[in-house]
């Protein structure tokens, strides 16, 4: 079953909610992560958000991602025994979507168990898609939370304090003093530039015929 709703929170907001602070957390044996952390820019593009553990010994009941902002088209993949629900948020400026002019995305994916839930030392995998914004070097985090049974979460919504810019010459230093400066931060993924368009139609003819320079070095 899926539903959609409106987007009235962000995820950072929602664990402030339940009486956690990011800080209070705890440390993870294992972060909640994306199987990427490159996409490329403007394509239709497939990600998996791995869940790899429980809250504090709690069962896994549920979980939530926030879509960053300039991904549009975001859907989840049917999965069995959960259900998804969609929650939207409006855009500045209305885009054409499939023909069509839309004044709201998707900006969460909540899946929630409809069974037993996931035991504590369990792992779940989450697929979802989105188109990816066409703004090369910028880097996304994927705000998402782990619910579980008793009200607990383990949030992964940690930001790094300053931007981080991947044309910084210390961009890998201080993306790794980020993602282990926290016990909760947020998934990131690089927008980077495309070898060819994502569909044939968007080739040249050099990427058509396979010998464009970009073509020969992915066939190294």
């Amino acid at each position: 079953m899926t539903l959609k709703t409106r987007l009235m929170t962000t995820l950072g907001g929602a664990v402030l909610c339940t009486g956690l602070s990011v800080g209070a957390a705890g440390s993870a044996s294992a972060h909640n992560v994306l199987n990427v952390s490159e996409a490329p820019a403007g394509h239709l593009f497939p990600m998996v958000l791995n869940v790899n553990h429980g809250c504090k010994g709690a069962p896994v009941t549920a979980a939530r991602l926030q879509v960053p902002d300039g991904i549009i088209d975001a859907k989840a993949v049917d999965k069995v025994g959960w259900t998804i629900e969609y929650k939207m948020k409006d855009l500045e400026t209305p885009i054409m979507l499939h023909g069509r002019e839309v004044t709201e995305v998707i900006g969460e994916i909540v899946w929630t168990k409809t069974g037993d839930p996931v035991p504590s030392d369990g792992w779940a995998n989450f697929e979802f898609r989105g188109t990816i914004p066409k703004d090369v070097g910028k880097v996304m985090h994927f705000k998402n939370i782990t619910v579980c049974e008793g009200g607990k979460t383990d949030p992964y919504v940690d930001m790094p304090e300053q931007a981080l810019d991947v044309n910084d010459a210390e961009f890998a230093k201080k993306a790794w003093a980020f993602m282990t400066a926290t016990p909760g931060p947020a998934p990131m993924v690089i927008v980077r530039e495309p070898a060819k368009g994502q569909y044939p139609w968007e080739w040249t003819p050099e990427q058509i015929r396979g010998d464009a320079p970009s073509q020969e070095a992915m066939a190294r």
